[in-house]
Formats: C-alpha cells, structure tokens, sequence
C-alpha cells in the first residue's frame, strides 16, 4: 500500500491545513519571503495560494526504475522558487503558462494515472503549491487512490517543510544543483542553496531511505538524487556528489548529461554551448570516486534537446 492510503484521508488534510497556515506568511520554502500568499500577494515564486498547473501528462522519459513499461503520470506545477537561468522547463516556472486547477479536480487526473496504469505518479516543482497538492492526494486517496507518489523537486526545500510530508510522498527525487554558493546566486538568484540542498536530502532519505524497486524493478519508495552536469563545471560536480556520499553512498544518482542552452543561457559566457564529453566522463570519475555506484548515467553524445519535455502535450484542459 502507498505511504498516503495509509496515512488516511483526514490525516492527510491537517498536514494540506498545516502547510496553507504557513503560506499566511510564506514559509514553505527556504527563502521564507512572508509573502500574505492568503491574501492574495506573490511570493518570490510568483504564487498567491490558488493552485496552479502547467501539464498533466504520462511522461515516458523519466528513469526506468519511475516509468516502469507505462510512463510517470506527471503533474507539472507552475512556477518556481529558483530562477535558473538555464532552466529547461521555463515555460512552466518563468512564463505565463499556467491553468488554475481545483484540489477536486487534480486528484481526479491522479486517479486517471492509476487507471492508465502508471507505476507512479509525480509532482514536479511542488514546494509552492504543497498545500493543495497534498488535499489533491487526500481526495485521491479517498476515492481509492493507491500510486506510489514521487516529490520530484529542485532541491531547494525546507526541513519544516519536508517533514509535513512525513508518510505523504513514498519516492523523494531531488536536484542537487549547485555545491557553490556564488554559483548558486549568480545562476539561480538563490542563497544558501547548497547548505539547504544537503539538509533537505538528509531528512528525506530519515523518511524514506534508499531507493527500494518492486519485483519489476519499478521504484516502490526512497530517495534518488539528480544532478545536471553543466558547462565548465559550474556545478561542481564533484563537490556535490561527495556530500550525497556523505549522507549514504547508498542513494541512487542520475547523472544527466543533457545540458541544453535554453532561457537566458544563450547569452552566458559559460553556459552557451552543450556538455563536451570530456567534461561528462570527468563526473563519471567523480562518481566512481565518491563511491556511489547505483544510479543512471546519459550518453552526451546523444542530442541533449532530444531529453528535454514537452510542453505543448498534456495540457489538462484540451481534449489530447
């Protein structure tokens, strides 16, 4: 059974009431901007408290051990806490592209997911919206919901926050972006990323441990870290991938290759061209040396732009 079937119905809305008293003065985030999001002001991530989501669809490239043979059935929310210059999902979290979904609503196209088979069922970029999200899955659950759920974030999240969700999400599936803090600021207009990042990961694997695959080797529950391999290692690859080691060496890596120009990267000096090979198998050798040796790896040899979603499906609003 799924962490939030179990957790019941009316658990889980005092954990949704819990979270939308921290929106009052918002707090969900590290950021902690106090935006009145109840009241109808914005905060950094340009939400008030309505609920709103960019694409519901069953996405097929994500890990194998998420898709199984169906796809994820993927809620995209809008918006962000983060801005990425860089960002290959800008559509969602910088533009205006965005539809304003009930609570009732989202957990009817999570119960569709369940119907259509999906192994599980993802919430990308969710830290804004948590509190309808989790009266999503409370509905859901209450009329037979019973998906593992994955909190698929930038990793920049609270540990008041996360452990609100305690039982609610069974598969944690955080970025890891930055290990520098003047990189993190310049390229994501974020302090104290990396400091945030390695706490966030630590309370989610408290919760959920490492990554634990059914008999078809689809992920049932647990932690798997992602990081994107950028350009003239502004990550610093290997700095992050050794504090994921420092918290278990049994955390489960994708490391992606398939940096892609996009946003406002066009125009940076260091970010405007793809990964070079070179510099993907020098974090191939930082993995190996961190000791963390479960995961997934990418070809850069590949078309970075054949990775990257798309939008244009999945609205929850067309008839496709």
């Amino acid at each position: 059974m799924a962490l939030a079937a179990r957790l019941g119905f009316d658990t889980l809305m005092e954990r949704s009431a819990a979270l939308h008293s921290a929106m009052e003065r918002c707090t969900l985030c590290p950021r902690a901007c106090m935006a009145r999001r109840t009241q109808g002001e914005t905060g950094f991530c340009g939400c008030t408290s309505d609920l709103e989501v960019a694409s519901c669809c069953i996405h097929r490239g994500e890990e194998p051990v998420l898709c199984g043979e169906i796809g994820v059935g993927n809620v995209f929310l809008a918006h962000c806490n983060l801005r990425c210059v860089f960002c290959q999902n800008h559509r969602i979290s910088q533009t205006a592209r965005r539809f304003p979904m009930s609570p009732s609503l989202l957990a009817r196209e999570m119960l569709s997911f369940q119907y259509a088979g999906c192994p599980t069922v993802g919430f990308v970029s969710p830290v804004q919206h948590l509190p309808g999200i989790v009266e999503s899955i409370a509905l859901a659950v209450r009329d037979g919901f019973d998906t593992p759920v994955i909190y698929n974030s930038n990793g920049y999240d609270s540990v008041e926050t996360l452990r609100l969700l305690d039982g609610v999400f069974d598969i944690y599936l955080p970025d890891f972006k930055y290990a520098g803090e003047q990189e993190a600021q310049e390229l994501s207009e974020v302090s104290g990323y990396p400091e945030s990042a390695l706490a966030a990961l630590r309370e989610m694997f408290r919760q959920a441990g490492p990554l634990e695959p059914d008999e078809d080797g689809v992920a049932r529950r647990g932690v798997m870290v992602r990081h994107l391999v950028l350009p003239n290692d502004l990550a610093r690859t290997a700095e992050v991938l050794a504090a994921v080691a420092g918290v278990s060496v049994s955390i489960p890596v994708s490391l992606m290759a398939q940096y892609y120009p996009m946003h406002r990267a066009v125009d940076h000096p260091l970010l405007s061209r793809v990964l070079r090979e070179a510099e993907y198998d020098r974090a191939l050798a930082a993995l190996e040396e961190a000791g963390l040796t479960a995961g997934f790896t990418q070809d850069p040899r590949e078309a970075p732009a054949a990775w990257l979603p798309d939008f244009d499906r999945g609205n929850p609003f067309s008839d496709g």
